[in-house]
């Protein structure tokens, strides 16, 4: 018999970049459970190369396939391949992160003692066959994790029963960040965008407007949609003071972002999905004291309103974005700039850390893991 339990994650993503949360869920669980073994699936996206030395707790093994793993033949070898390390290793605990990742329940051949599906993105947007999925996961699944309040409503119409225990946990991914926010007197006074750069997703046109060449923004972050090629070059040339800076990894955003006023947070909200959105650099710039310049996202807005700890934008329309840029520069460093900073600052300490939302999650694993510790002792 072995002495450890067997953790295993399968992510949707090449982890270091994007979703922080799945690397501080693997490693709080891991942390919580004490004494596992514990390891990390994640697909090959060969624009985000492997990064080294992520975590010492948990083993990353990257899953190489012949076509991009977001592509349908991709994701399929993705799911067979991942099955297959699923089906040696015999995990313990299974967490399945997005619905991306979910056709591996129907795929290997044995019941893991505990499944936690971490639906970090909604469901519908992925489909009609997505849908499918999670309306037969009833006996398969034993605790939902939502980053969102109405996703969470959404999906759970969408399955069509409630009986699995669900719990929503902010994207406060910051598990291993140094909560040791910058005085708001030695901020650079710019504003930082960073993430996904799309003139459809992001509205990243809004960027290289003229009316806004004269605001200090600096942006951080892969430049796509179908338009990629002629934004690249748009952003490589602007000579005012908005600059492109390029990708970095989350490490050293996190370093960066310390030294800004603002950050930017908008998605258009074209689907479920970026209406109800759940930016990880929202809660990261809370985190770090950078008052969030957000649309109105429901969980932002509310958020913000609650704390008074950044400026909500009045929709999404470029004319919204240009006045609530200019609100914020004109009150940084006055008192109503100061107040936001403080108020993110208590926000972190009540309720936005990490530590914080994982205690959602111990109250359901406490009788299930119990009983799992007792059999490996």
């Amino acid at each position: 018999m072995n002495s450890k339990l067997k953790i295993l994650g399968v992510s949707d993503v090449s982890v270091g970049y994007g979703s922080p949360q799945i690397i501080s869920f693997m490693k709080s669980l891991s942390e919580y459970i004490g004494q596992a073994e514990s390891i990390l699936l994640e697909p090959d996206q060969p624009e985000k190369p492997p990064v080294d030395n992520l975590i010492a707790e948990i083993d990353v093994r990257r899953i190489y396939t012949t076509f991009h793993p977001h592509s349908s033949p991709g994701r399929v070898e993705y799911i067979n391949k991942s099955t297959k390390e699923i089906n040696k290793i015999k995990p313990d605990v299974l967490v399945i992160f997005c619905t991306y990742s979910l056709p591996v329940l129907f795929k290997i051949s044995y019941r893991p003692r505990y499944v936690i599906y971490y639906a970090i993105e909604s469901t519908s947007s992925y489909g009609s066959f997505d849908v499918e999925l999670n309306r037969r996961i009833d006996k398969l699944v034993d605790l939902i994790i939502y980053p969102e309040e109405n996703r969470a409503k959404r999906d759970i119409e969408l399955r069509g029963y409630k009986d699995i225990p669900s719990v929503i946990l902010y994207n406060c991914a910051n598990h291993d960040y140094e909560f040791n926010p910058l005085p708001s007197d030695q901020r650079n006074g710019r504003i930082l965008y960073a993430g996904t750069i799309d003139s459809n997703l992001t509205f990243a046109d809004y960027y290289l407007q003229k009316k806004v060449q004269s605001y200090p923004i600096d942006l951080y972050g892969l430049i796509g949609g179908n338009n990629q090629q002629t934004l690249r070059d748009n952003f490589v040339k602007l000579c005012g003071t908005v600059r492109y800076l390029g990708y970095v990894e989350n490490s050293v955003l996190a370093k960066l972002r310390k030294n800004y006023a603002y950050s930017i947070v908008m998605w258009n909200p074209i689907s479920d999905n970026f209406l109800y959105a759940a930016p990880n650099k929202f809660f990261e710039s809370i985190f770090d004291c950078v008052p969030p310049i957000v649309a109105p996202h429901p969980q932002c807005k509310k958020i913000i309103n609650h704390y008074k700890c950044g400026i909500v934008m009045d929709g999404w329309d470029f004319d919204s974005f240009r006045r609530s840029v200019r609100q914020s520069l004109q009150i940084f460093n006055t008192p109503d700039y100061n107040n936001m900073v403080n108020n993110c600052f208590k926000a972190v300490i009540k309720e936005l850390n990490w530590d914080k939302q994982f205690e959602k999650v111990k109250s359901f694993l406490n009788s299930k893991l119990y009983s799992l510790n007792k059999f490996y002792c």
